[in-house]
């Protein structure tokens, strides 16, 4: 018998007790010898009841939400039954009494000890039940039986359960409120990202990509950066180190030429020859460190990391080989020049942007090249997410994935070059390596052959009152998107209003009609966890007066009402 089946015959042997007390009770009072003890069995049998209550409540505080309400309800009525014996249900008892759980069986099997010693005291059968069934008899059978009508004999075992179910009350109400604190604190602090820390990292390594590039070709060039979900990327609230806000590197991929071809495709397609260009792509790890202040000195890389852009070859412990003395060290020009050293067979180098560059960036940027080079990248390809929805390849599970990691790295790049305002499925890649697409490898692109761009154009303030976040607009077509598996455009009703009528305020305001429809047909198909998540993120309602993600309670409220369901979805639809 498990520990757990223990409990289930506490709950069925008390009200037996109680029945027989109930039955010497009815004996006892017409017997008149006995008569005087009437009214200790009845406070020895209202004290038992007590504890019975109470036991039964701490039962059901217990298994609340760990068992399906009929199955607490069949589990009550049947102490015995088979549900107390099911495995899966003393794992789940187990994981939340968590170290308690041992103590809390022992417990309960003293309250099975004890029940069983009080039936023995009171002559009980073995099914639990008294000896006789006439009460007028009840003076011949307790001399037989022998068993005691003084309630001061059965004191010592009253004491016993009384202290047994308060240890499994405090156990019981601790653990709850425990598991309710910790669900509090997933929920607040969870543990949302310094977000800012990460959002301020990628705009300085674009600066320093942007002054990288010193080679007359650079208008080939282009700089692809991997989006991560980075949920559990979570620094402690007390650690004031900058660099533990974000634990992962970036990952990027340079391209050497994005010309000739669709500005959705800005990548070299495999009929360009290897003898056009020094090289075509290099994969790298990026990781960005907060640099002492110290005085810039003509040193490329010193022991004392200074601002400035390396390569090596080994990504483990990526900072502390960055501080570390690199052998051949040389100055570079620009970093076409750098990544066409890489295309040796020797790629254990250490290169540095010349020094008045590093007064310019804010932080240290290391750039860890893989141990190996790209595998045939002549056959490499890009495909757009706009391509990639019409994949039968492209599952139900990969485009909930992909959700979250939109969601989460839109609030580290929003209103960054690397994802604009008015960002959408055409803005985000997928690498085909020899045939295969990697779905959960999706990408941004940065091309540096123009000037910064200047702030795209801004919703008109008539709609902005409508579309309040221009940013968690366009996420929130992209999660329709993703879970229809097509275009916006291809839901689009007649009466949504007039589209790709050439006038962009018109074409926004149809398109937002259209996901504002889309909203609550969703729920009758994708759930209200993401639901929620497209109609907060389409309808801007996160209940706050502040609509920019550079607000931080703005930016929690998103990330607990979107980034965070979407996450719970998709791991609930896993399985």
């Amino acid at each position: 018998m498990s520990g757990v089946e223990a409990a289930g015959l506490v709950l069925g042997s008390i009200p037996l007790i109680l029945a027989g007390l109930e039955f010497y009770a009815k004996g006892i009072a017409v017997t008149r010898r006995y008569v005087k003890y009437k009214e200790e069995y009845k406070t020895l049998r209202n004290e038992l009841g007590t504890e019975h209550v109470l036991f039964v409540n701490t039962i059901e505080l217990l298994l609340f939400g760990l068992v399906k309400p009929t199955t607490l309800k069949e589990m009550l009525n049947e102490p015995g039954g088979e549900r107390w014996k099911d495995e899966d249900f003393e794992r789940k008892l187990k994981e939340r009494l968590g170290e308690g759980y041992e103590a809390y069986i022992n417990t309960v099997n003293q309250m099975n000890e004890t029940s069983n010693v009080f039936r023995q005291r009171l002559k009980l059968g073995v099914s639990g039940k008294p000896q006789f069934t006439e009460e007028k008899a009840f003076k011949e059978h307790y001399k037989r039986l022998k068993f005691s009508v003084h309630k001061a004999d059965y004191d010592d075992l009253m004491a016993k359960l009384r202290r047994a179910n308060y240890s499994l009350l405090q156990l019981t109400t601790q653990t709850r409120r425990l598991e309710t604190l910790q669900n509090r604190r997933k929920q607040d602090s969870q543990n949302m990202p310094n977000f800012s820390v990460i959002h301020d990292h990628a705009q300085g390594f674009h600066s320093a990509l942007r002054s990288g590039w010193k080679c007359p070709c650079h208008a080939d060039h282009s700089v692809n950066l991997r989006l991560e979900p980075r949920i559990e990327d979570v620094s402690s609230d007390d650690d004031d180190n900058e660099e533990e806000s974000m634990k992962d590197p970036f990952h990027v991929v340079f391209c050497y030429s994005h010309r000739h071809h669709h500005h959705h495709h800005p990548y070299p397609k495999h009929h360009t020859s290897a003898t056009d260009m020094p090289w075509s792509w290099e994969e790298a790890s990026v990781r960005i460190t907060r640099e002492q202040e110290t005085p810039v000195t003509t040193q490329p890389c010193s022991r004392t990391g200074k601002k400035g852009v390396r390569f090596a070859h080994k990504a483990k412990k990526a900072v502390q080989a960055a501080l570390d003395p690199v052998p051949d060290i040389q100055p570079i020009q620009d970093l076409c020049t750098a990544i066409s050293t890489l295309q040796k067979p020797q790629r254990d180098v250490c290169l540095s942007l010349l020094a008045n560059e590093y007064a310019k960036q804010k932080y240290g940027i290391h750039i860890y090249p893989l141990k190996d080079p790209p595998s045939n990248p002549e056959l490499w390809t890009v495909l757009t997410l706009r391509k990639v929805l019409q994949d039968t390849k492209f599952t139900r599970q990969d485009r909930l994935r992909l959700a979250v990691t939109l969601a989460s790295s839109v609030l580290q790049l929003h209103e960054t070059p690397w994802l604009g305002e008015n960002w959408s499925k055409d803005n985000i890649f997928f690498i085909n390596r020899s045939d295969k697409t990697i779905y959960d490898h999706p990408f941004v692109s940065q091309h540096f052959n123009q000037p910064d761009p200047a702030s795209q154009n801004r919703v008109p303030s008539s709609i902005s009152r409508i579309i309040r976040n221009q940013t968690l607009f366009a996420l929130g077509v992209s999660l329709i998107e993703l879970w229809y598996g097509k275009a916006l455009q291809e839901l689009h009703k007649s009466e949504d209003g007039a589209c790709d009528t050439g006038d962009p305020r018109i074409d926004l305001m149809t398109e937002y009609c259209t996901a504002d429809r889309v909203v609550d047909e969703l729920y009758s198909e994708a759930g209200a966890k993401y639901s929620d998540a497209v109609r907060r993120c389409v309808r801007c309602q996160f209940d706050s007066r502040a609509s920019s993600l550079d607000d931080l309670s703005f930016q929690k409220a998103v990330f607990d009402g979107v980034v965070a369901q979407l996450k719970e979805n998709y791991e609930f639809m896993k399985g």
